[in-house]
């Protein structure tokens, strides 16, 4: 395997991770089922937020791809349908608002 296969890969198995962690923090919020898995969700989605704003608001892996991509080609950072890889940020962001203001209230007792 080369360097730009592993890389998406990675960045596959990232996405997977982060966007059900998403997920399940949303779930957890909807229905005030919080327990040791949430935080556990919400610690990784706190480290992952880190980074990409650490990172300028960009992925560390897309630069990364970047490099590793012969000039003149397309750069594909993920094994993810390009309308969907572009999107990824539009979809996730909202998500993550929501379940934070969800989990925000169910702890405040609202």
């Amino acid at each position: 395997m080369t360097a730009l296969t592993w890389v998406k890969l990675a960045h596959t198995i990232v996405f997977v991770v982060m966007f059900a962690a998403i997920l399940f923090l949303l779930y957890g919020g909807l229905t005030n089922q919080l327990s040791r898995w949430t935080a556990l969700a919400f610690g990784l989605i706190s480290v992952e937020v880190v980074v990409y704003a650490s990172n300028g608001f960009r992925c560390p892996l897309r630069t990364l791809a970047e490099n590793l991509t012969p000039e003149g080609q397309s750069v594909s950072d993920i094994y993810l349908p390009g309308w969907l890889a572009a999107q990824v940020v539009a979809i996730s962001t909202p998500l993550l608002v929501i379940a934070g203001l969800l989990l925000l209230a169910r702890l405040l007792g609202l």
